[in-house]
């Protein structure tokens, strides 16, 4: 009789069928023990993590596409710095991929139709590879400024050598994101009051080789393009300063030498708001390589702060480079006193 009226008393205190959960966090640890489920959060993702992710892959669409179309007609029209160009509009193809795969990830990575194990795996690893791609190109950029700036008799980067930049940061960056798109698979989670959820998440058993894997993966693509491409600006900026009052750099002043600084201010300010915005990411890939827990808000600032260092370039030369918004104002004008003629 006592045994029956024990066995009853946990069912009568947590009924494992019901979609109401307890509140406090001990009831709550013993609610999926009990019931062998882990509690569903109110929501995948929030309506503010929705409107903002979608805003910003229009901003990064939007502003990136003008980026490449504006240096592409300015390319035709015979502007210098084709090299830069180049670099300037692979990276923007390369942070627009990365709003556009962080949607189609938050999209079919949790409970949908698509989450299988193909679309788990390659869109996983599209995602890793897009955000390595960016950050290497973010180095080529530095590093095209730095032999301009640094090395300008010693060393020049034409369009070939640029061209073999880009190929080399894609397949850098596929190479280093081999592990996703090995590791991340189809996992059926059970949570409480909804059943058997599909997720796309690491599926492996935490050992040293696949944290040192980890690791080796955010260091190359990562950290060491952080610390390279802090180093090399560093670099740029000290010769900017040492040639301010030299007679060569006055002599040159009027014309070369504001827009070879104009062009130098825009990839330090580029390369200062990928550092900003990366470190947190790398930080938070970092704790979770080294399996420590992390909190959910965390996890959603970074990744939130990876898609704002995406939407950069457009604003960074709308507001910074003279002769793009020049070019700009040759592209929309004549169309707009069309629009306006069309209205009167």
């Amino acid at each position: 009789m006592n045994e029956s009226l024990t066995s009853q008393a946990p069912q009568a205190l947590f009924n494992c069928s019901s979609s109401r959960f307890p509140n406090s966090e001990v009831e709550r640890e013993a609610y999926q023990q009990f019931c062998r489920c882990i509690i569903p959060p109110e929501s995948w993702h929030t309506m503010v993590e929705m409107v903002l992710s979608k805003l910003l892959l229009f901003i990064s669409i939007l502003g990136n596409a003008l980026v490449i179309y504006v240096l592409q007609r300015m390319k035709r029209n015979g502007d210098q710095m084709g090299a830069m160009k180049l670099l300037i509009q692979n990276l923007s193809v390369a942070d627009m991929s990365v709003c556009i795969m962080y949607n189609v990830s938050e999209a079919v990575s949790i409970d949908s139709v698509y989450t299988s194990i193909p679309v788990c795996k390659l869109v996983a690893g599209l995602l890793w590879t897009t955000l390595a791609t960016s950050s290497c190109l973010i180095c080529c950029v530095s590093v095209e400024r730095y032999f301009a700036t640094v090395k300008p008799f010693d060393f020049s980067i034409d369009t070939r050598k640029t061209v073999l930049m880009v190929v080399f940061s894609w397949y850098y960056s596929l190479t280093f994101s081999i592990p996703d798109f090995y590791l991340i698979t189809k996992v059926d989670v059970s949570f409480c009051g909804k059943g058997n959820v599909a997720l796309c998440t690491y599926d492996f058993f935490r050992g040293t080789d696949i944290t040192i894997t980890l690791l080796t993966t955010l260091s190359a693509t990562f950290l060491v393009p952080i610390l390279f491409t802090v180093c090399v600006n560093i670099a740029v900026v000290k010769t900017l300063l040492r040639s301010q009052g030299t007679k060569l750099f006055r002599k040159f002043r009027p014309k070369t030498c504001r827009k070879r600084r104009g062009v130098v201010f825009i990839v330090l300010l580029l390369t200062a708001i990928f550092v900003v915005c990366s470190l947190p990411f790398a930080t938070h890939l970092l704790l979770n390589a080294l399996n420590i827990a992390i909190p959910k808000q965390v996890t959603i600032v970074a990744y939130y702060l990876m898609l704002v260092n995406s939407t950069a370039n457009a604003f960074v030369y709308s507001f910074f480079s003279a002769e793009f918004r020049k070019n700009c104002n040759q592209l929309f004008c004549p169309r707009l006193d069309v629009l306006r003629n069309l209205f009167k």
